[in-house]
């Protein structure tokens, strides 16, 4: 090597020193692995049939809601056949509670489904 800055033999083995120091601290002995070894003691017993499994949480996602907002249920298979006595179905069912409301007489307990309209 030829250093046209370094004109003098110690400065340059001093140089050549410096640039062979991470070279020789590579020669050091091994420290710690940069991973971790794996214990295969876990995974062999995750892998066993008779290893016991806790059991699974589960709290559901209405639990916390407000109960007793409505207070009747109604069967949905019953009110699609009440609808379904109506010629045009939910308009129908519209019509006929509109003309209900306009009628002077009282109003039909929730309960009982409403009277079909005669079709024509």
């Amino acid at each position: 090597m030829n250093f046209p800055f370094m004109s003098n033999r110690p400065a340059r083995r001093a140089l050549l020193a410096i640039l062979a120091l991470p070279a020789v601290a590579g020669l050091a002995p091994a420290q710690a692995a940069p991973y971790p070894q794996l214990d295969p003691q876990p995974t062999a017993q995750a892998a066993s049939p008779d290893t016991p499994v806790p059991p699974a949480l589960h709290r559901s996602a209405f639990a916390g809601i407000p109960t007793g907002i409505e207070q009747t249920r109604v069967d949905w298979k019953k009110a699609n056949a009440d609808v379904g006595q109506f010629k045009r179905g939910h308009a129908d069912l519209l019509k006929w509670e509109q003309e209900q409301a306009g009628a002077a007489s009282p109003p039909s307990s929730p309960s009982s489904p409403p009277t079909p309209a005669p079709t024509r």
